[in-house]
């Protein structure tokens, strides 16, 4: 019995996220597997295990908050420009503002406003209300 190849078994169990065969698996590599080296090896598993949970589930929250960050500004860039805000209160391009907002990929890593960005994102549209709010026009 090889400790690779048990340990692939679990993985499997663990993807397919039937508990039953991932306890007997677990079991079944405790009992047979316990030499030092068996046991480093069972923890770099987990440990290898546990970061690929965290980067998913990094992922996905941060593709929670790219859709949330386009679902508020849905409305607002029907009214207001992208490319505007990009330009005046980013010094980017709309194609920058573009990637953050829907949270495109890039070098390998999603797109994300950093904390702030968010805040001058914030200030931008403010800004922009407030001037939109001052404009009055007369006869």
């Amino acid at each position: 019995m090889e400790l690779k190849k048990e340990l692939l078994k679990l993985n499997e169990y663990i993807e397919a996220c039937d508990e039953i065969k991932m306890e007997e698996q677990t079991d079944l590599i405790y009992q047979n597997f316990t030499s030092e080296k068996d046991l480093d090896e069972i923890e770099n598993f987990m440990r290898n295990g546990l970061k690929e949970i965290s980067d998913k589930t990094e992922e996905l929250i941060q593709r929670a908050e790219s859709i949330l960050i386009r679902e508020q500004l849905k409305e607002v860039s029907e009214i207001v420009s992208i490319s505007y805000i990009a330009k005046n209160y980013f010094n980017k391009n709309r194609t920058w503002l573009y990637q953050k907002i829907n949270g495109n990929m890039k070098n390998g890593k999603m797109a994300k406003f950093t904390n702030s960005e968010i805040q001058i994102f914030n200030f931008a549209l403010k800004d922009i209300g407030n001037k939109i709010g001052s404009i009055a026009i007369h006869s």
